[in-house]
Protein backbone atom coordinates (compact mmCIF):
# COMPACT_ATOMS: atom_id res chain seq x y z
CA UNK A 1 0.00 0.00 0.00
CA UNK A 2 0.98 3.58 -0.56
CA UNK A 3 2.71 5.70 2.07
CA UNK A 4 0.91 8.66 0.03
CA UNK A 5 -2.65 9.28 -1.22
CA UNK A 6 -3.27 8.91 -4.87
CA UNK A 7 -6.21 11.02 -6.43
CA UNK A 8 -7.31 12.92 -9.82
CA UNK A 9 -7.93 16.30 -10.68
CA UNK A 10 -8.13 18.63 -13.92
CA UNK A 11 -5.36 20.33 -14.18
CA UNK A 12 -6.64 23.77 -13.26
CA UNK A 13 -8.01 21.81 -10.18
CA UNK A 14 -4.55 20.20 -9.19
CA UNK A 15 -2.85 22.58 -6.83
CA UNK A 16 -4.64 23.60 -3.62
CA UNK A 17 -5.90 27.59 -3.65
CA UNK A 18 -3.31 29.91 -1.26
CA UNK A 19 -0.27 29.77 -0.70
CA UNK A 20 2.01 27.16 -1.79
CA UNK A 21 4.06 27.82 1.83
CA UNK A 22 7.82 26.80 0.17
CA UNK A 23 10.41 27.06 3.08
CA UNK A 24 14.15 26.17 1.53
CA UNK A 25 15.29 26.30 5.59
CA UNK A 26 12.90 23.47 6.42
CA UNK A 27 14.66 20.17 7.60
CA UNK A 28 12.29 18.37 4.90
CA UNK A 29 11.50 20.69 2.22
CA UNK A 30 8.68 21.02 -0.02
CA UNK A 31 9.24 20.01 -3.78
CA UNK A 32 6.96 19.50 -6.47
CA UNK A 33 7.86 17.51 -9.44
CA UNK A 34 5.93 16.37 -12.52
CA UNK A 35 6.30 12.72 -13.82
CA UNK A 36 4.76 10.01 -15.91
CA UNK A 37 2.45 7.34 -14.77
CA UNK A 38 4.97 4.89 -15.51
CA UNK A 39 7.17 6.61 -12.96
CA UNK A 40 4.55 6.61 -10.35
CA UNK A 41 3.75 2.71 -10.91
CA UNK A 42 8.01 2.41 -10.25
CA UNK A 43 7.25 4.30 -6.79
CA UNK A 44 4.41 2.73 -5.98
CA UNK A 45 5.23 -1.02 -6.85
CA UNK A 46 9.49 -0.52 -5.66
CA UNK A 47 9.10 1.70 -2.83
CA UNK A 48 11.48 4.39 -4.47
CA UNK A 49 11.83 6.40 -8.01
CA UNK A 50 15.01 6.35 -9.34
CA UNK A 51 15.63 8.60 -12.62
CA UNK A 52 16.23 7.44 -15.94
CA UNK A 53 19.35 9.11 -17.49
CA UNK A 54 17.82 8.92 -21.13
CA UNK A 55 15.59 11.35 -20.40
CA UNK A 56 18.58 13.96 -20.45
CA UNK A 57 18.72 16.39 -23.44
CA UNK A 58 21.55 15.15 -25.12
CA UNK A 59 22.19 19.19 -26.69
CA UNK A 60 23.06 19.83 -22.70
CA UNK A 61 24.66 16.79 -21.56
CA UNK A 62 28.13 18.98 -20.88
CA UNK A 63 25.67 21.09 -18.12
CA UNK A 64 23.96 18.14 -16.64
CA UNK A 65 26.92 16.40 -16.28
CA UNK A 66 28.40 19.17 -14.44
CA UNK A 67 25.32 19.53 -12.06
CA UNK A 68 25.52 15.98 -11.28
CA UNK A 69 29.52 15.98 -10.44
CA UNK A 70 28.07 19.00 -8.08
CA UNK A 71 25.72 16.34 -6.64
CA UNK A 72 27.83 13.71 -5.87
CA UNK A 73 30.14 16.12 -3.85
CA UNK A 74 27.82 18.04 -2.22
CA UNK A 75 25.28 15.55 -1.30
CA UNK A 76 25.59 11.73 1.01
CA UNK A 77 23.84 10.03 -1.47
CA UNK A 78 25.06 8.87 -4.97
CA UNK A 79 23.40 8.11 -8.85
CA UNK A 80 24.15 8.38 -12.59
CA UNK A 81 21.21 11.07 -13.24
CA UNK A 82 18.69 13.58 -10.94
CA UNK A 83 14.79 13.78 -10.65
CA UNK A 84 13.80 17.26 -11.09
CA UNK A 85 12.01 19.39 -8.70
CA UNK A 86 10.33 22.81 -8.49
CA UNK A 87 11.18 24.05 -4.30
CA UNK A 88 10.01 27.30 -5.20
CA UNK A 89 7.63 29.02 -7.68
CA UNK A 90 4.08 30.35 -8.13
CA UNK A 91 0.85 28.61 -7.87
CA UNK A 92 0.01 30.14 -10.94
CA UNK A 93 3.69 28.13 -12.46
CA UNK A 94 2.38 25.00 -10.96
CA UNK A 95 -1.37 25.48 -12.19
CA UNK A 96 0.46 26.34 -15.84
CA UNK A 97 2.58 23.21 -15.40
CA UNK A 98 -0.20 20.74 -14.59
CA UNK A 99 -2.08 22.03 -18.37
CA UNK A 100 1.53 21.25 -20.17
CA UNK A 101 1.63 17.90 -18.37
CA UNK A 102 -1.87 16.55 -18.70
CA UNK A 103 -2.00 12.89 -18.41
CA UNK A 104 1.32 13.15 -15.66
CA UNK A 105 1.32 12.69 -12.00
CA UNK A 106 1.80 15.68 -9.99
CA UNK A 107 3.91 14.61 -6.75
CA UNK A 108 3.80 16.61 -3.72
CA UNK A 109 6.73 16.01 -1.50
CA UNK A 110 8.98 16.65 1.43
CA UNK A 111 12.83 15.23 1.40
CA UNK A 112 15.09 15.96 3.94
CA UNK A 113 16.95 19.11 2.86
CA UNK A 114 20.58 17.43 3.10
CA UNK A 115 19.65 15.07 -0.15
CA UNK A 116 18.54 17.48 -2.46
CA UNK A 117 20.50 19.91 -4.28
CA UNK A 118 19.24 23.35 -4.51
CA UNK A 119 19.60 25.98 -7.59
CA UNK A 120 18.45 29.14 -8.88
CA UNK A 121 16.14 28.08 -11.84
CA UNK A 122 16.86 31.13 -14.40
CA UNK A 123 20.53 30.71 -13.85
CA UNK A 124 21.19 27.35 -14.25
CA UNK A 125 20.47 28.55 -17.54
CA UNK A 126 23.62 30.03 -17.47
CA UNK A 127 25.25 26.38 -17.80
CA UNK A 128 22.83 25.19 -20.13
CA UNK A 129 24.23 27.68 -22.49
CA UNK A 130 27.90 27.41 -21.47
CA UNK A 131 28.24 30.96 -19.98
CA UNK A 132 29.51 33.12 -17.40
CA UNK A 133 27.64 33.61 -14.20
CA UNK A 134 28.09 36.95 -13.13
CA UNK A 135 26.45 38.11 -9.86
CA UNK A 136 25.49 41.58 -9.58
CA UNK A 137 27.11 43.79 -7.13
CA UNK A 138 25.74 45.66 -3.93
CA UNK A 139 25.16 49.47 -4.94
CA UNK A 140 26.26 48.76 -9.09
CA UNK A 141 24.43 50.22 -11.01
CA UNK A 142 23.11 48.33 -14.58
CA UNK A 143 25.18 50.10 -16.55
CA UNK A 144 28.13 49.12 -14.35
CA UNK A 145 26.83 45.43 -14.06
CA UNK A 146 25.81 45.27 -17.79
CA UNK A 147 29.62 46.51 -19.01
CA UNK A 148 31.45 44.69 -16.46
CA UNK A 149 29.35 41.11 -17.42
CA UNK A 150 29.63 42.13 -20.94
CA UNK A 151 33.77 42.37 -20.80
CA UNK A 152 33.45 38.93 -18.70
CA UNK A 153 31.93 37.27 -21.64
CA UNK A 154 33.80 38.37 -24.64
CA UNK A 155 37.20 37.73 -22.35
CA UNK A 156 36.05 33.88 -22.06
CA UNK A 157 35.35 34.15 -26.11
CA UNK A 158 38.41 35.33 -26.48
CA UNK A 159 40.03 32.60 -24.30
CA UNK A 160 38.05 29.94 -26.21
CA UNK A 161 38.94 31.43 -29.41
CA UNK A 162 42.85 31.39 -28.68
CA UNK A 163 42.43 27.92 -27.80
CA UNK A 164 40.18 27.21 -30.62
CA UNK A 165 37.21 26.18 -29.04
CA UNK A 166 35.01 28.36 -29.64
CA UNK A 167 32.23 26.18 -30.60
CA UNK A 168 32.99 22.96 -28.92
CA UNK A 169 31.13 21.94 -25.53
CA UNK A 170 32.78 23.14 -22.28
CA UNK A 171 34.11 19.85 -21.39
CA UNK A 172 36.73 20.06 -24.20
CA UNK A 173 37.98 23.11 -22.97
CA UNK A 174 41.26 23.91 -21.74
CA UNK A 175 41.22 22.74 -17.91
CA UNK A 176 42.30 26.65 -16.57
CA UNK A 177 39.14 27.99 -18.89
CA UNK A 178 36.54 25.42 -17.87
CA UNK A 179 36.94 25.46 -14.46
CA UNK A 180 37.12 29.22 -14.19
CA UNK A 181 33.62 28.84 -15.93
CA UNK A 182 32.51 26.11 -13.72
CA UNK A 183 33.90 28.00 -10.47
CA UNK A 184 31.56 30.94 -11.33
CA UNK A 185 28.33 28.55 -11.71
CA UNK A 186 28.89 27.53 -8.27
CA UNK A 187 27.31 30.71 -7.07
CA UNK A 188 24.06 29.84 -7.90
CA UNK A 189 24.10 26.75 -5.96
CA UNK A 190 23.75 29.10 -2.92
CA UNK A 191 20.84 29.60 -1.51
CA UNK A 192 22.17 32.82 0.42
CA UNK A 193 22.05 34.51 -3.33
CA UNK A 194 18.75 34.02 -3.92
CA UNK A 195 16.38 37.24 -4.18
CA UNK A 196 13.01 36.54 -1.77
CA UNK A 197 11.08 35.79 -5.10
CA UNK A 198 13.36 33.82 -7.09
CA UNK A 199 12.44 30.88 -8.73
CA UNK A 200 14.53 27.56 -7.30
CA UNK A 201 14.55 24.35 -8.36
CA UNK A 202 16.08 21.12 -6.72
CA UNK A 203 17.79 18.19 -8.00
CA UNK A 204 17.55 14.73 -5.92
CA UNK A 205 19.71 11.25 -6.99
CA UNK A 206 16.07 9.33 -5.59
CA UNK A 207 12.93 9.62 -4.49
CA UNK A 208 11.39 7.23 -1.69
CA UNK A 209 8.08 6.50 -0.79
CA UNK A 210 7.98 7.80 2.30
CA UNK A 211 9.01 11.59 0.85
CA UNK A 212 5.71 11.72 -1.05
CA UNK A 213 2.54 13.49 0.57
CA UNK A 214 0.16 13.04 -2.23
CA UNK A 215 -0.23 12.03 -6.32
CA UNK A 216 -2.53 14.34 -8.15
CA UNK A 217 -3.31 12.16 -11.54
CA UNK A 218 -3.68 14.96 -13.95
CA UNK A 219 -6.75 14.13 -16.32
CA UNK A 220 -5.83 14.14 -20.02
CA UNK A 221 -8.76 16.84 -20.90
Amino acid sequence: MPHFSVTRARADRAVPAGRVGYDLNADRVLLHTFQTEDALGELLSTGQLLPDPKRAEPPFADAYGWMLREMGRRLPTSGDSALWFWARTTRDCLVDSCRNQRGGVLLTCRIPRERVLLSHFWDWHRALNGTPHVLELPCESDEDFEARRDRIWDELDDRKRAAGVFDKGFLEWPEDVRLDLERGWEQFLDPATYGRWDTVQATAHSLHAEDVIEAVRLDPL
